[in-house]
């Protein structure tokens, strides 16, 4: 193997490892940072639903910043993009699985891990556009400066 000139399959191999370890990095300082915020969802009045509404937005933006960024370069594995929200979302699935006391009911915990998964899902999707536009912008700047 020459490192020296890496072809674009090692090139993508090497980026998509980079992401996957980010994405699980960030999933996981996410939830260890804000795990005592967890307990807040579940309050009935406006602050529980505020605080619902902030975990998903919060997982859709870091969902959509990574999958931005991972789809603005020319040799990507298209599929991975998609699998970057479920890894950023594995930790916390498993420390609160594996925590066990987190949520009262299996129903709030449901609850929760939709509305993670419904914000991870929107940032997957915009994040998609975004970085497709990017690449194309980038692409026509490439043949501009040719």
């Amino acid at each position: 193997m020459k490192f020296e000139n890496p072809d674009p399959f090692q090139q993508t191999i090497a980026r998509t490892f980079t992401y996957t370890t980010t994405a699980f990095l960030i999933g996981a300082t996410f939830y260890l940072f804000t795990s005592n915020l967890i307990s807040l969802t579940l309050r009935p009045d406006w602050i529980g639903t505020a605080m619902l509404l902030l975990y998903g937005l919060a997982y859709g933006n870091i969902t959509y910043f990574i999958t931005r960024r991972y789809l603005r370069r020319e040799f990507t594995f298209n599929i991975f993009s998609y699998l970057i929200g479920l890894i950023v979302l594995f930790p916390t699935v498993l420390l609160v699985k594996m925590k066990g006391n987190v949520f009262p009911a299996w129903q709030n915990e449901l609850f929760f891990f939709t509305v993670i998964t419904g914000g991870m899902l929107i940032g997957i999707w915009k994040g998609r556009i975004k970085g497709a536009q990017m690449f194309q912008e980038l692409k026509a700047k490439r043949a501009a400066d040719s």
